[in-house]
């Protein structure tokens, strides 16, 4: 094999394995906010699987002169950033956690996708599409999950995975604020998907957008807690 052959085997794993990360982080993630013990283990079973994904894709890039991929993509930072203040706003459930996930999962299948799309050693092919029906099993179980839950709502896909929110009358402030953050948030992936803005800078702007989300919900929290205080001392 050539070097530049072996460069491309590298160039494609690295790229597919921060998916694979970012599968690893998602899924410990949703079984620490889980408190379903049967979706716990499940969470963390996945999360395990895909740290045994990353350690297989680099075990295969050190072979090819590469070194190994530790990172997370953009998106994937970018995402859990959003579910970051989504919680804050809206709360974190088993339903918002579960879409998540047959979010993250989507994703993957289509980081799988795109790895195939290359030209690669027939071994290597081999361990992708291996990969890749395990992760088309778990993300038939994770809607098998949904479907038996009997949540009101089809399992959401893609952006309506990470915006979607469920609100009441007494919830309209929340609303309101979530809006705002989605408006920001739309063009932050814009900025990203046709790389006018930089990843560091893409981060820095979420970052600072999860705050004041935050911090403006925080204090309608505290204005809520304090007028009550008064109703109730009058």
């Amino acid at each position: 094999m050539s070097t530049n052959e072996k460069q491309k085997v590298v160039q494609v794993l690295k790229e597919l394995n921060e998916f694979v990360h970012d599968g690893l982080e998602g899924y410990e993630r949703a079984a620490r906010e889980s408190t379903d013990s049967l979706r716990q283990d499940a969470y963390r079973r996945f999360s395990q699987q895909r740290l045994a994904f990353a350690n297989e894709l680099n075990q295969i890039i050190q072979q090819h002169g590469g070194t190994p991929e530790r990172d997370t993509t953009a998106k994937g930072k970018l995402y859990r950033q959003w579910m970051d203040f989504k919680a804050a706003i809206t709360g974190s459930n088993e339903e918002a956690i579960l879409g998540s996930c047959i979010y993250g999962e989507e994703w993957a299948q289509k980081a799988y996708r795109d790895a195939l799309d290359h030209e690669l050693p027939a071994e290597v092919r081999g361990t992708i599409l291996r990969q890749r029906e395990a992760s088309t099993d778990v993300l038939t179980y994770l809607h098998q999950l949904w479907e038996a839950a009997g949540y009101e709502e089809s399992a959401p896909t893609g952006l309506t995975a990470a915006t979607a929110v469920t609100s009441t009358p007494a919830q309209t402030w929340k609303t309101v604020l979530y809006v705002a953050a989605g408006a920001a948030g739309a063009a932050l992936i814009y900025g990203l998907a046709t790389r006018r803005i930089s990843a560091d800078r893409l981060m820095s702007s979420v970052g600072n957008i999860t705050k004041g989300i935050v911090g403006a919900v925080r204090q309608r929290a505290g204005n809520i807690g304090d007028n009550r205080s008064q109703k109730g001392n009058r």
